[in-house]
Parts: C-alpha cells; structure tokens; sequence
C-alpha cells in the first residue's frame, strides 16, 4: 500500500495544495470477497440535511438551530475559541468520513492537524460496504508509520422492509457490519467504539424518509437488536448516532430515547458558529459523549472539501474512561 511518508505529511500540512496520491492495495478485503456490493448513490450526511430542509418545511422550527455555518478549521480552532476569544480547554476533537469524502481523503495528517479520532463508514443496510472504508481503516491503524488516530466505524442503519421484523433485521444488519470489520482485521483496544448511526433514511431525491413505515417501538427493538449482537460479536457496546431534529418528529418525542439510556450518544446539532462553544439540543436530557457540530470544518491550509467534525468536552483522562479507548 503507498502511504504517506512523515516528510510528505508534513509538507501536506503547510501547503496550500494537497498532492494527489494513490492508495489501492488490492490485498483489501472487497466487496465481492465479502459477498456484498459497493454502496453507491446513497446521500452523503451533508445531502440526506439539505434533503430534508428542501422537502420537510412543515417541521422547519426542529431545524432552526442547523444555521448557515461559520467553517471549523482544524487545527487553529482546536486550539483557540474564535467566538469567545480564548485558548480552548479541555475539548478533544474529531473527524467522520464516507466515500463521499473521497477515498484519498488525507488521512494520515489528521492528527498533526490536533484530531485525535476519526470515525469511517462501514456499512449499510445488510448488502453494502462502504468502498473507501477498507483502505481508510489501514491507514488509519499505520501507528507504525506515525499515525495516531483512535479509529471508528459506523454503520448507517436501514429502516428495512414494511412488515420484516425489526429485531430480525437490525441483527441481520449487524451481521454485516461485524463481517466487514472483522474481514479488516478487528477493533483494537485503542480504537472508538463501533457505532450505529439512525437518522433520515432517504433513498432517492425527493423521496420521502423510509422510516415513516416503522413505528417507534420497531425502531427501538431494531437498535438494540443491532446493538446486542454487535456487543456480543466486537466485544463492545455501539454509540448511537442521531439528531434530535429526526429523532422528536420520527419517534413521538424525545422520551423514548430513555429506553437507550444504557447506550452513549454520539449528538448530531450543528452549530451557529461551527466553533464549538454553544450548548446543543439533547434527547431527554441525555448527556452525550461526543457532538457533532459541524459539517463543514476544514483543514486551515489545502484545498480538502469540507467534511464533518465532532468535539469531546472534558479533559483527556475522561475522554478515555467515558469511550473506554486506550491511550497509545
């Protein structure tokens, strides 16, 4: 596999033009070898908002607080709170990826660059690998070549079918999910745990969401089914990633996010400033373990394309007992 050397990172990090590179290793597991197929055509995050502002003004007053954004720029904003001008403290952050991102989306000056996780997407539904994730993974989990970046995967949970029962198929999600990390050589006791992302679940444009045919109490038995099989298979309990915009209109309200209380939240509430010192809507009150504030933060120099960034509060010996990550 052709990675970046530290020198090429460096020079990465100070110039204005990231380099084109190459990162095909065909000693990845596939999709063919897996028995799946290349998830393609599906909404980035970005599309699957935009979406749901173009077609869903009836709940306009859920999405007020996802406002045209100021863009975070890694790492100057990690280290200083532009809107309330001062040295930031005790606020670790983060990026998440897709294919969408592109698969030579510069991974390896992430953490020079002040991220310490990185989140990749896996899976979709029970048929689809995200293509990009097998070669993101590696080079994320290069720590002997000088990347330090506690690795995520996520898989993007799929309403199914009208009428499947909802347990079955949040297993047989998992199923997939499992396959393909597995298929990647595992979690390591440094990475995030794996995570379940439930959101608008779209899948052509203008189409309506996919969840609208499931009740609450199937979404519920599905997330926990994919949970429970994931905890027994990986040996660790997913974070569920999810907005308070989808979850209040789809689910009847907020209360009944209780009944995931034993799970951490990965909180989706964009942020007016994209600077990180604003407070997000929660779900019952919940507190969450990680927040994802933007989807437009940048690198300060280069020409990468925004992508999404989430932030930890709290200092750096919570960050590690609250995920249960070991530190490298």
């Amino acid at each position: 596999m052709t990675s970046f050397s530290r020198i090429t990172a460096l020079i990465l990090m100070t110039s204005t033009i990231y380099l084109p590179t190459s990162h095909a290793d065909t000693s990845l597991p596939d999709a063919k070898t897996l028995g799946l197929v290349n998830l393609e055509g599906d909404f980035s995050r970005q599309q699957l908002f935009n979406e749901i502002l173009a077609t869903d003004a009836s709940r306009n007053n859920e999405y007020q607080s996802f406002a045209v954004k100021k863009s975070f720029k890694f790492p100057n904003d990690v280290s200083y709170d532009d809107v309330l001008k001062q040295p930031r403290k005790d606020a670790l952050f983060g990026v998440d990826i897709s294919h969408h991102n592109g698969k030579n989306f510069p991974v390896e000056i992430l953490a020079n660059n002040k991220s310490i996780f990185l989140y990749m997407k896996a899976s979709q539904g029970s048929r689809f690998v995200d293509p990009a994730f097998a070669g993101f993974w590696q080079r994320a989990g290069e720590t002997d070549k000088g990347v330090k970046l506690h690795r995520g995967a996520y898989h993007f949970l799929s309403s199914g079918t009208p009428g499947e029962d909802a347990a079955q198929w949040g297993r047989k999600q998992a199923a997939t999910f499992v396959k393909i990390i597995k298929a990647n050589g595992g979690l390591r006791s440094t990475d995030m745990p794996p995570a379940v992302d439930v959101e608008w679940d779209i899948e052509r444009r203008n189409g309506p969401d996919r969840w609208v045919n499931r009740k609450p109490a199937e979404v519920i038995a599905m997330v926990k089914a994919f949970s429970a099989h994931v905890e027994t298979e990986l040996g660790r309990k997913p974070i569920i990633y999810t907005a308070r915009s989808w979850w209040v209109p789809r689910m009847g309200g907020e209360a009944s996010f209780a009944q995931l209380a034993d799970h951490q939240l990965w909180l989706a509430d964009y942020s007016n400033q994209s600077q990180a010192s604003e407070i997000p809507r929660t779900l019952n009150n919940t507190k969450w373990a990680i927040w994802q504030f933007t989807d437009a933060a940048k690198f300060h120099t280069g020409s990468v394309p925004p992508f999404d960034a989430s932030i930890f509060k709290g200092p750096s010996a919570d960050f590690y007992s609250v995920l249960g990550v070991k530190e490298f």
